[in-house]
């Protein structure tokens, strides 16, 4: 009986060493990203470059050679990148009646579209990507199609203010997708303690 005894607090020991050394691994592991965050690629880089040079153009006059390097990268841009790059295009007040514009535009929605983008990104960047097209003016068919069935897959994770600002922009943009309102109108009515009137106004107006 003692032998049996040391025995098995021997194995004890043995198996809580094991389960030690794994859970350090596993802590090791998970800590590694925050200590060294990832560095920005060259592609990352250039984004950055775009948004800071839209930002420093005056209003409706982004020059052109600008919107044909920006254009030319889209193709090689993470679908993730796109949403800044889009809102400094808005804030830049670009809008489609220019040619330039309009080729950069349609390049990011093909582009997003192609890639089936919206399994990579956050609903904040979906609201913020539509947000954008629809202060650029910008009506595509196949990306409005696109990021509305995806919306009405995932509407339940949407705060109220991504779900406001996607209604709007549909309604702006003067596209009427009923599955889409459907689903962001019963979303909305599950989620109306958490809507600032601002939202709520904009989710009514649309």
């Amino acid at each position: 009986l003692k032998l049996q005894f040391l025995y098995l607090i021997g194995a004890t020991m043995q198996r809580l060493q094991t389960m030690r050394r794994h859970v350090q691994r596993r802590w090791a592991a998970s800590a590694r990203p925050r200590d060294r965050p990832p560095r920005p690629n060259a592609r990352d880089s250039a984004v950055m470059g775009w948004k800071a040079a839209l930002n420093a153009s005056p209003p409706g006059q982004v020059p052109t050679r600008l919107l044909a390097e920006i254009k030319s990268g889209v193709p090689h841009t993470s679908p993730r990148r796109l949403p800044a790059l889009l809102s400094g295009l808005a804030r830049a007040q670009c809008r489609v009646g220019r040619r330039e514009v309009a080729g950069v535009l349609d390049a990011v929605a093909a582009h997003l579209v192609m890639q089936r983008a919206v399994a990579t990104m956050t609903p904040r960047d979906v609201s913020t990507t539509l947000h954008a097209l629809a202060k650029c003016l910008h009506r595509d068919a196949a990306l409005l199609e696109y990021f509305a069935e995806e919306v009405v897959l995932g509407a339940g994770s949407f705060d109220p203010r991504y779900l406001a600002t996607t209604i709007w922009s549909y309604a702006t943009l003067k596209v009427m997708h009923e599955e889409l309102f459907s689903a962001v109108a019963e979303e909305s009515i599950r989620k109306r303690r958490r809507f600032n009137p601002q939202d709520l106004a904009n989710t009514v107006w649309s």
